[in-house]
């Protein structure tokens, strides 16, 4: 049986991972156009390969 891979985070889940606070998570979601997320509704959803990627391209950026 093959192993099952969340591909799809919750912003909660994000921040958790990422050691950040619910106001910053959302200040990402709505001005970093490089962030991995898209809405659907209301709802946010944060692609969980990108983000790793994502957080690489922040180190880099320093």
């Amino acid at each position: 049986m093959s192993k099952v891979v969340k591909q799809l985070l919750t912003p909660a889940e994000t921040r958790e991972r990422l050691g950040i606070g619910k106001n910053r998570m959302y200040e990402i979601l709505a001005n970093d156009k490089t962030f991995p997320a898209f809405r659907i509704g209301t709802t946010w959803f944060i692609n969980a390969d990108k983000l790793k990627d994502w957080i690489d391209a922040q180190t880099n950026n320093r």
